[in-house]
């Protein structure tokens, strides 16, 4: 069986560089955590609906509140052909909006309440569906985590298959004792936003035909705000940033923070940096000392030898952080000519990964990296500047092609 748990999660660096930089937090651990959920088999009687065409709302506001009852009363009030307005109605009779009552046009039940919420429902249907909550609270889960192409949702026994795959990195299977809060399911229905929780227009009587617990695979960074105090941020499939209802989550469910306290306090004092010494020696990089701030942050700063084409170290790394097991370390070189050379590469694969993407405006993340690097550096413009005094002609252009388009 495959072990393979579908779209990746977002790179841990990714996610850390994010909360330091983009949340301006202290990130002192991360953890790859399996996040308990209920999917639950849903059935209901639902209404769905969509804008109205124009014609359609007119012709029904004439009947309504106009008293126009018949097809050629319709058609003279609003100038309209007959032909065009009797398909009209048949159209809205045959949606259940529209019937005949003692000879005259009269709306249903649904056409008023269509009218008076400004959607065209369709006639209800029995509906059956998938839901997703979170196993601590039965929280639902968005619209976002139904996209089969962006997000998985693990089985058991897929988790276990994972687990025992040494080609993954050690998954934290996060344990829930509380049962699916089944009135959750008529909160979720009495939502105004129905359509954010991937809900249609109308739910009624919604029951649970059945649920299982599935694991949505995420990251979790323990980190310090300005106050000292200890903040978790969730990263998932479904963003490159972080989840703020899934962090509050994890944030508030006292059995996820405390094991994963207990997992930081279980560490041997003098484990990381023994750590961080194998990870420097596995790199080539022998008689370096790492070095401990007053905030507790480990961090060890490099030669321009030690990276990459040169020596083991990604040039990426500069600026940001190395997960290990026992912790972080925060990785540094004094020299701006190699900084430089760093900030274009990361600049390069940011214009890379979104092409042409019109959505994506790729300055503010070029300011973070001149921010991260600490460098004047900070603008499309400077980026180019810099491109250019470096030889780095084909990312000039690049970046040229981008400051025209404004």
């Amino acid at each position: 069986m495959s072990t393979r748990i579908g779209p990746p999660l977002p790179p841990e660096e990714r996610a850390l560089d994010d909360v330091a930089w983009g949340q301006g937090l202290r990130p002192s651990r991360i953890f790859s955590v399996l996040l308990p959920v209920w999917q639950v088999e849903v059935r209901a009687t639902v209404t769905d609906g969509r804008p109205y065409h124009v014609i359609d709302r007119f012709l029904e506001r004439g009947i309504a509140e106009g008293g126009l009852s018949s097809v050629p009363e319709l058609a003279r009030f609003f100038a309209l052909d007959e032909p065009l307005v009797d398909r009209a109605v048949r159209f809205l009779a045959r949606i259940g909006h529209v019937a005949v009552r003692d000879g005259g046009l009269v709306l249903t039940g649904l056409g008023l309440e269509s009218q008076r919420d400004g959607v065209c429902y369709v006639v209800s249907r029995e509906d059956r569906r998938k839901m997703y909550f979170d196993a601590f609270t039965s929280r639902p889960f968005g619209r976002a985590y139904y996209d089969t192409g962006s997000v998985t949702f693990l089985t058991a026994e897929k988790v276990g298959a994972i687990t025992a795959a040494r080609s993954y990195p050690r998954f934290l299977q996060l344990i829930s004792v509380h049962g699916f809060r089944r009135e959750a399911l008529g909160e979720l229905a009495g939502r105004a936003d129905r359509d954010r929780y991937n809900l249609p227009f109308r739910i009624e009587q919604p029951e649970s035909l059945g649920e299982e617990i599935v694991y949505l695979p995420l990251h979790l960074v323990r980190a310090a705000d300005a106050r000292g105090g200890t903040r978790y941020l969730a990263y998932g499939q479904v963003s490159r940033s972080a989840d703020p209802e899934l962090s509050d989550l994890c944030q508030s469910v006292p059995e996820i923070v405390g094991l994963l306290e207990s997992e930081t306090l279980s560490i041997q004092p003098g484990r990381h940096e023994q750590r961080i010494t194998e990870w420097l020696d596995g790199k080539g990089l022998h008689g370096i000392r790492p070095v401990e701030t007053e905030r507790g942050a480990w961090r060890v700063t490099l030669p321009p030898s030690a990276f990459q084409p040169a020596g083991r170290v990604s040039p990426a790394r500069i600026g940001s952080f190395v997960p290990l097991a026992t912790g972080l370390l925060a990785v540094w070189c004094e020299d701006e000519r190699t900084r430089e050379e760093a900030f274009l590469s990361r600049v390069d694969s940011v214009l890379t990964a979104h092409g042409r993407d019109p959505r994506h405006d790729p300055g503010p993340t070029i300011e973070r990296i001149g921010r991260q690097l600490h460098l004047s550096a900070r603008t499309a413009e400077q980026a180019r500047e810099l491109a250019l005094h470096l030889g780095r002609n084909p990312l000039a252009a690049r970046l040229t092609e981008l400051i025209a388009k404004g």
